[in-house]
């Protein structure tokens, strides 16, 4: 994991790709709200999961406010604000513009000069209220019928209100195609999956074809080429959506959904750099094992590759120290060999250790966890882990032989003690041991299992490795059948 001082490097990185890419001519917005009794409105705009100040302006007289400035806005949808009960949205994709509207109703009695976007936007609100309306009154009407075929006609209402406003949708999206105001609304628009193909026997060939193909089209009505779209609540929603809700977790399967994502992105440098940081910083900073990987193979393709225009050599050298802290202690991967010593001097290494499975516990001496962490692992070798057939491998991070030594006595450790006095292993940079204790598990061929884990995990986590490797060990009578009956055919079997 990085420290807290790089991952807010990372997030100033994040915030600051909206600004960067500002252009230079300058903008008027000009706001005019009929009986609006406070002196001071915001206007602000969504980002990432967060929502953002850009501008404040103060009464140049009753209701009537400007918002200006010497560089324009980046574009997108943003919002009107003041704790006085006031809230609308609105458009900002052209450099002047005025709205004016009252405190009766905001969005229906909103009047648009100088914005093909935000009247396209205004009407398109408008009818949507209206529309809503009606459909919340039928609906509530077939709730309340007993009558089928009144819920039959009324049923038939909502169709035909359906069909209305798709065809209000596609009116937009043909007469103004080249308008945020017509992205924006294509992206809330759901993926319609259709029928499963299917056989003769009119069976779904493929019973996952509904997810592969929602997958699949899942941004086919996102307009990565348009940066404004990172100023809109849905962009990174969608983001998120895709990664957390469609995709398996695990490592492979992230990079995988990752890469589709970031390679769409390319499509303009803003979005580019926005998914690139968004998602790095997410896997960074992720409390789930394992998905470090991610980080790690993100920082490659993108930021060690040359691919990250915005970051210079003091950060690319940051994220290239931590790969290579990260990448050889990765789930999955070898342990890297330790050539240490025990209490008696004598050379002991990693692969030298014969375990089932082998807890590999970092610590140092003075460190007020470790002293709190240490007998609870101890108590758990003693009573527990020994009978699963488990060795623990302590090794003090410090290069002081007497208090090691002592503090193995003191302590009665009796498990695997070990130390690198003469400092001739790596393994505090290839363990990335940056603070204590640090617990890594691997199984019998050394291979890493599990990482970052407390103490109170190391049973249950194992305990069910064992469990995983019974189930794997005895096949089912159908497997063995299937196994004997193609023996014959096979000439080697290395593993089966």
């Amino acid at each position: 994991m990085f420290s807290n001082a790089f991952r807010i490097f990372l997030l100033l990185v994040l915030m600051a790709t909206s600004a960067t890419f500002a252009n230079e001519s300058a903008y008027r917005i000009e706001v005019n709200i009929d009986k609006f009794k406070d002196n001071v409105i915001y206007l602000g705009y969504p980002y990432g999961d967060k929502k953002y100040l850009a501008d404040t302006a103060t009464a140049t007289q009753p209701g009537v406010f400007v918002f200006e400035g010497s560089k324009a806005l980046d574009g997108g949808l943003y919002f009107i604000y003041s704790p006085k009960n006031l809230y609308f949205d609105l458009v900002v994709a052209e450099p002047e513009f005025t709205l004016s509207t009252d405190t009766l109703d905001y969005i229906e009695h909103m009047q648009v000069e100088g914005s093909l976007e935000n009247e396209v936007f205004f009407d398109f609100q408008r009818f949507m209220r209206k529309k809503q309306k009606e459909a919340a009154a039928l609906s509530e009407k077939h709730k309340n019928s007993s009558d089928e075929a009144e819920k039959s006609a009324i049923n038939e209402k909502l169709e035909a209100l359906d069909t209305e406003v798709n065809a209000y949708r596609n009116q937009i999206f043909e007469k103004y195609p080249n308008t945020f105001t017509a992205k924006f609304i294509k992206s809330t628009l759901p993926i319609e999956v259709p029928e499963a193909p299917k056989n003769e026997s009119g069976e779904a060939v493929d019973p996952n074809f509904a997810y592969q193909y929602y997958k699949k089209h899942f941004f086919d009505h996102i307009d990565f080429s348009d940066p404004k779209m990172l100023r809109t609540p849905n962009f990174h929603g969608k983001i998120e959506e895709y990664l957390e809700k469609l995709t398996v977790k695990h490592p492979d399967s992230i990079i995988a959904s990752a890469h589709t994502i970031i390679e769409k992105a390319r499509a303009n440098k803003e979005v580019f750099r926005y998914c690139v940081v968004n998602i790095t910083y997410k896997y960074e900073t992720s409390n789930i094992m394992g998905m470090d990987a991610v980080f790690v193979d993100l920082s490659e393709s993108y930021y060690l590759s040359g691919d990250a225009f915005w970051a210079d050599s003091t950060l690319t050298a940051k994220i290239a120290d931590r790969v290579d802290r990260i990448k050889p202690n990765l789930i999955g991967k070898t342990a890297p060999s330790m050539n240490l010593v025990d209490t008696l001097m004598r050379p002991r290494s990693l692969s030298g250790i014969k375990a089932g499975f082998i807890v590999l516990y970092f610590y140092d001496p003075d460190c007020g966890h470790c002293k709190k962490k240490t007998p609870e692992l101890l108590e758990l070798y003693n009573n527990t882990l020994k009978e699963m057939g488990v060795e623990v491998v302590a090794t003090d991070i410090k290069k002081d032989v007497e208090d090691w030594k002592k503090y193995v006595r003191t302590n009665k450790l009796n498990w695997i003690n070990l130390s690198d006095p003469q400092v001739r292993s790596n393994f505090r940079y290839e363990y990335n041991i940056e603070t204590t204790p640090q617990i890594y598990i691997l199984d019998e061929h050394k291979k890493i299992i599990a990482k970052k884990l407390d103490v109170e995990q190391i049973e249950d986590f194992i305990r069910k490795q064992i469990e995983f490797k019974e189930k794997r060990a005895k096949p089912r009578l159908g497997d063995l059948l299937v196994f004997l009956s193609i023996l014959p055919c096979v000439g080697v079997y290395s593993s089966f």
